[in-house]
């Protein structure tokens, strides 16, 4: 009886061995190929943002998080998109431990610009709150796409907390929102609404 239990539980072991050795692969739970969310929305490969990650992009988030030391991540906020004047990948993690919150930013080609400071423990809960209550938006059309403009998706939004995590995809509305084709008349979108005190700081 008793091997017959231990054969069980090694075989229960072995079982669960692929999915740690997933979880290991995915920070925070987070798919930083993004290849599961382009795959949940049925993003195919001819569109820009499959074009943009290329397929031997490595996010710097998953370093920074692999790398970090210190007081456990309770809660976190990674974005990444098109750097607008030539499409540089750009990296904003933003993530909380218990008693402090940090902000990590840096741009494809301009690291020696790269961002790692503090932040009121309150912009980030604020922002945490804000962001975690939004669904992802539709996609610009190709023909309401403003001109010189990026058609269909352009980022990704990763959130963390409690011990859940989801991800999602960025349009071009969540940057800012154009009145029309030439955009001569925009308002911010709500993803730079919502980033403003942290960007501000």
């Amino acid at each position: 009886m008793m091997i017959k239990i231990t054969n069980l539980i090694i075989a229960a072991v072995l079982l669960c061995l692929p999915v740690f050795a997933q979880e290991s692969n995915r920070p925070l739970g987070w798919d930083l190929t993004y290849s599961s969310v382009l795959e949940t929305n049925k993003i195919g490969s001819n569109e820009w943002i499959q074009k943009w990650l290329a397929s031997d992009y490595q996010s710097p988030a998953k370093k920074w998080i692999s790398e970090r030391q210190g007081e456990p991540i309770v809660s976190s906020i990674l974005i990444e998109y098109p750097a607008f004047h030539a499409g540089e990948h750009t990296t904003m993690w933003l993530f909380r431990t218990k008693n402090r919150a940090y902000y990590w930013q840096t741009v494809e080609g301009e690291e020696s610009n790269d961002v790692k400071k503090d932040l009121k423990s309150q912009v980030y809960d604020n922002l945490l709150t804000l962001v975690s209550s939004w669904q992802q938006a539709k996609p610009v059309k190709p023909e309401n796409t403003p001109t010189g403009g990026i058609p269909g998706y352009i980022g990704f939004l990763s959130l963390y907390d409690k011990g859940k995590s989801r991800q999602m995809l960025l349009s071009q509305e969540d940057f800012v929102i154009c009145d029309t084709k030439e955009c001569k008349s925009w308002k911010v979108g709500r993803l730079m609404l919502a980033l403003k005190p942290v960007l501000l700081k």
